[in-house]
């Protein structure tokens, strides 16, 4: 048996509390009717006090009190098997990891931002199937498309720019990577949510925009970073101090780059989000853009359920309330008490 509201149980101390409010009354009551008569008298006067009726209805009240308290915790026993359908889009996170993601123009850097700005998107994603693909010099596939949105919250917490091999950024081919991981369907809307600074070293995203478009793919791209004067890429140097990265004895500094961003954006249909170093709400641009997806069916699965079974307790409770007003406090007067007033 399992219990909807167990803590509404507790409530049943007070049908021991009423016994005893009933029992001190009942010898209250007789006690006092002493003090004015003798016990003969009593017996004649009060015939209740010579009859079992007083316990009988105590009882049926406890009772019914313990019926419906445990009615109130809605008790449920006797399984059953009920299909349950969730309906769902596909979409694919695509998440910069390259050394640029940790310029910190975007507080902490941009690329622990990201990772609390998809939090807030899965907020979002009630039924929907997720996946992540994480990208540098090659995407990697950290999550594939899932319901097990606890999981993917697991993984994303340990993305960092080790997640996935060095050298460059390749947009391209982490679009290329989603579509290739993601069955071609008609029931459902697919998207992909493209986060990154804008950077890429030759993957040719344009074009795998247009082959996301030809499926009727939606891109969502979200810019980090500063696009004018641009940040500089802090790592650690051998002895452990804080440098900057250079290149040929300069320091680097990654600039934001929305033009592509943008191209994507409007080839599939989607949108571009120019976050750039200002606050986001990834959760909210899902609700302005893709709230009205078409949702297919994702998952169906028999699921075992309880049957609710508060209506018999109550029931009875309800009915032994009945039965103890129906019954009388005292008996019908016999000839015998009728002679004895004559």
């Amino acid at each position: 048996m399992i219990w909807e509201t167990p803590v509404l149980l507790f409530a049943l101390w007070i049908v021991p509390l009423t016994g005893a409010v009933l029992v001190y009354s009942h010898r209250k009551r007789a006690a006092t009717a002493r003090r004015f008569a003798d016990a003969e008298m009593v017996e004649r006067l009060m015939p209740s006090f010579r009859t079992s009726r007083f316990w009988i209805k105590s009882i049926l009240l406890m009772v019914a009190l313990c019926c419906l308290i445990a009615a109130a915790a809605r008790p449920r026993f006797g399984v059953f098997f009920e299909e349950v359908s969730t309906r769902g889009v596909d979409l694919f996170v695509l998440l910069d990891v390259s050394r640029s993601m940790l310029a910190e123009d975007v507080a902490p850097n941009r690329l622990e931002r990201a990772k609390r700005d998809i939090q807030d998107l899965l907020e979002r994603l009630q039924g929907d199937r997720v996946g992540l693909i994480v990208f540098a010099g090659a995407p990697v596939v950290q999550v594939p498309l899932t319901t097990d949105h606890g999981f993917f919250r697991m993984v994303l917490e340990d993305v960092d720019t080790d997640s996935a091999p060095r050298g460059g950024s390749l947009i391209g081919d982490a679009i290329r990577k989603a579509l290739a991981d993601m069955e071609e369907r008609r029931d459902r809307d697919q998207v992909i949510v493209l986060i990154t600074d804008g950077e890429d070293h030759e993957s040719f995203p344009a074009e795998a925009a247009s082959e996301a478009a030809q499926r009727d793919v939606r891109m969502i791209t979200v810019g980090l970073g500063d696009q004018g004067e641009g940040a500089r890429i802090p790592q650690k140097s051998e002895d452990g101090s804080r440098v900057f990265l250079q290149h040929q004895g300069q320091e680097v500094w990654s600039k934001m780059d929305e033009r592509l961003l943008k191209e994507m954006a409007l080839a599939t249909k989607g949108a571009y989000v120019p976050a750039q170093t200002r606050a986001y709400d990834l959760g909210r641009i899902y609700d302005d853009h893709l709230v009205n997806l078409n949702r297919g069916e994702v998952l169906a699965e028999k699921r075992k359920r309880y049957r609710e079974q508060f209506q018999l307790l109550g029931g009875l409770g309800l009915l032994l309330l009945l039965v103890e007003m129906v019954i009388s406090a005292y008996p019908t007067p016999t000839g015998d008490m009728e002679r004895s007033f004559s």
